[in-house]
């Protein structure tokens, strides 16, 4: 397909890179068919700087208002909008609003915020599993945000369909689409959790899916995707600490590798809610952030109808 060699860059890698520089070309394109307007915010507690760019479609909005499309980690994800993609996006017959949630640096991730804000950890250890030099746990602090914050925001600049909202997310940004699945599952109506951490501090967010079953949630119109890559790196990075996060994280996927498919299945088979569990074996945990949103975003029909 067109947009498999708009990604091939990526797909050797095993991890994101997450000092590479962000690519910000998208805002300032002429004629793409979208135009952008980012929106600054601080978390609450002054710690976290955010920058959310707000893609608009050139075109008039449906009747019932733009699908908005609400991405993590939104300065990587500007990489993948060259202008040939976009053309293509703003050509669907309904083109969705891009919301990327990015931070205030230049680079793709900001490791520190992320690792906070995307998170979920015991209140008797928040301290991140692949460095400790990271706090984990902020997750309800920033749905908070995004609730009442940035969707406002959204839906004052433009006119939106509030019952075809979308959140996609990688690795620890998976993790918190599952996470707002579970904890806040009318917020969105369609979720899409590529590689999620799902073995992240234990059988957190285990429980969490065992509590929002019992409460027998509504979510007919709602969807589910959850795309995992396969491909494990055989060959290690000689820095020490990317070195032992891949392998930690590599050890915690394989010994709760099928944690994905059966929260699927419970999903499946205990609620209303549209799932898919896909895997890809020819991709890799960095390759995946790309992949996903591929399929996704320039593909939609590969989600669960």
């Amino acid at each position: 397909m067109f947009f498999t060699a708009l990604i091939l860059h990526n797909t050797a890698k095993a991890q994101p890179n997450l000092n590479e520089s962000a690519d910000f070309a998208v805002l300032q394109q002429q004629n793409s068919g979208y135009h952008f307007t980012t929106l600054p915010l601080t978390s609450t507690d002054g710690q976290r700087q955010y920058r959310i760019y707000i893609g608009i479609p050139a075109q008039q909005p449906p009747s019932g208002g733009y699908p908005v499309f609400y991405a993590l980690d939104g300065n990587a994800v500007l990489t993948f909008l060259t202008p040939e993609n976009m053309q293509i996006l703003a050509r669907q017959p309904q083109p969705p609003v891009l919301v990327l949630l990015g931070y205030a640096t230049d680079k793709r991730f900001d490791v520190r915020a992320r690792a906070f804000d995307y998170t979920i950890a015991p209140e008797d250890n928040n301290t991140d599993p692949l460095d400790a030099s990271r706090i984990n746990g902020g997750a309800d602090i920033f749905l908070d945000m995004i609730q009442n914050e940035i969707m406002p925001a959204v839906q004052m600049r433009v006119a939106v369909n509030l019952d075809n909202q979308t959140l996609w997310g990688h690795s620890y940004g998976g993790l918190l689409v599952l996470h707002t699945l579970f904890t806040q599952p009318n917020l969105f109506q369609h979720y899409i959790a590529a590689d999620p951490s799902v073995w992240l501090h234990g059988d957190l967010l285990q429980q969490e899916a065992a509590e929002m079953l019992k409460r027998k949630v509504d979510f007919s119109g709602s969807s589910l995707l959850i795309l995992n890559s396969k491909l494990r790196p055989k060959i290690i990075p000689k820095n020490p600490h990317v070195a032992a996060r891949i392998r930690m994280r590599n050890e915690q996927t394989a010994k709760q590798g099928n944690l994905g498919r059966k929260l699927a299945d419970e999903l499946k088979q205990h609620t209303d809610l549209s799932v898919k569990y896909k895997v890809y074996p020819q991709e890799n945990h960095g390759s995946m952030f790309g992949k996903s949103l591929q399929l996704t975003l320039f593909y939609p029909s590969i989600r669960p109808q």
